[in-house]
């Protein structure tokens, strides 16, 4: 959310290639990918909320040392300074995503969780909205300097750090319950024994690439092809941030009222049509570019609802974190190749020409969504199959126990 709006600006101010870009957007989901798979062997052993309060504060210092990366005399140092001063905050920031979503798990139930998956939603989407804009403006005020927003989320996440510490309580019960002998490989080896797992993680990966691969370029696409000014990006953001807000809530009611895997379909659908006019998109006024932008985001964000309450279901309480922490892992990875992808099928012959390409880009994204289609097909018969004993929202198919953990009596 910092990187990508500012990303024509990104590369004209360090003078480097749309793949280099690429690299530059890809180097925090690549470190947070790493880091969210270590989680799996540890965060199902520890208390939520002190492994939250202790990722987030390596993301506050990971966001700050992006802010103080210095301008030196020579380009390419700056760049590989700034990937550093990513992989830094991604390596802390890789065990939130999943941290957040396997503690909605633990405590919202089945029946309220699209809801609950609505509400995270729209706190991304209100980033947009408050975060995105006024950051964009900052930049313009200070004369096109990138190094803004960095500072402004530092100071913003220590409030919150601060409010986390004080009012979200202790979650241990996943500890307390604990009745087997806990084993740190348990969570990879049911990862790929459960058929359900396996499918799991590899359309929240395809969703990701179906996603990422065209937001990346976005900035750059809107601003040199369509014709927009840098200072019109944060329009885009606002209007978009605003429209999934809205149907944030509607999107998750919609979810717990007539189910997680149909809402889903339907908004997958939709989103291809987006993903294709988003990419295809011809030199535009700004108030043709903005209900389309906006749809975009609708559309995309609302697939994500029911996704994230598709992906809790597979696993049981126990496992929980450490699934889902594997599951952005997952995520994490596809949003860094996202940008290593985008960034070697796009190019651009100098600073100011047109972004070429941009529409086989769209293709890959419409692909990979396809068959994110056809993997949440297959999770529903999966789901299906449960006896009726099991079906209370987990998936646990009646084929296949579910082995119990090494080491248990």
């Amino acid at each position: 959310m910092i990187m990508m709006p500012m990303g024509d600006l990104l590369q004209k101010a360090l003078t480097i290639t749309p793949a280099k870009y690429g690299w530059l957007v890809s180097s925090y989901g690549l470190a947070a990918g790493l880091t969210a798979f270590l989680g799996v062997f540890y965060l199902d052993n520890i208390d939520r909320k002190k492994a939250l309060l202790t990722a987030y504060a390596g993301f506050m210092l990971g966001t700050l040392a992006s802010a103080i990366v210095p301008n030196t005399d020579s380009a390419e140092l700056n760049y590989w300074l700034f990937i550093g001063t990513r992989v830094l905050t991604g390596i802390t920031g890789g065990l939130l995503g999943g941290l957040v979503l396997s503690i909605v798990g633990d405590v919202i139930p089945i029946e309220r969780r699209g809801r609950a998956m609505g509400v995270i939603t729209i706190a991304f989407s209100l980033a947009s909205i408050i975060g995105v804009p006024i950051a964009l403006t900052l930049v313009d005020l200070f004369d096109q300097n990138w190094h803004v927003p960095f500072y402004g989320v530092s100071l913003l996440s220590l409030p919150v750090w601060i409010l986390g510490f004080k009012y979200i309580p202790a979650l241990n019960a996943h500890l307390l319950n604990r009745k087997e002998v806990y084993n740190r490989f348990d969570t990879i080896r049911l990862a790929f024994t459960l058929p359900a797992q396996r499918s799991s993680l590899l359309f929240s990966m395809l969703l990701i690439l179906g996603q990422f691969t065209v937001v990346v370029f976005m900035t750059p696409y809107m601003i040199n092809n369509v014709g927009l000014e840098q200072s019109q990006i944060k329009y885009i953001y606002l209007v978009g941030g605003g429209c999934t807000v809205l149907s944030g809530f509607f999107i998750g009611k919609l979810v717990d009222r007539i189910g997680r895997y149909r809402v889903f379909t339907i908004f997958a659908f939709a989103s291809v049509i987006t993903l294709i006019t988003i990419t295809h998109l011809p030199e535009s006024p700004l108030w043709v570019v903005l209900p389309i932008t906006g749809m975009f985001f609708i559309f995309i964000s609302g697939r994500m609802i029911p996704a994230n309450t598709i992906t809790s279901s597979v696993v049981l309480p126990q496992y929980r974190a450490g699934f889902m922490s594997l599951n952005s892992a997952s995520m994490s990875f596809a949003s860094g190749l996202s940008g290593v992808i985008a960034g070697s099928i796009v190019s651009q012959a100098s600073e100011h020409s047109p972004i070429l390409n941009y529409d086989k880009v769209g293709y890959l994204a419409t692909g990979a969504t396809l068959i994110a289609l056809f993997i949440v097909r297959r999770l529903k018969k999966i789901g299906e199959s449960q006896t009726p004993g099991q079906r209370s929202g987990t998936i646990i198919p009646r084929e296949i126990s579910y082995p119990p953990p090494s080491g248990s009596a």
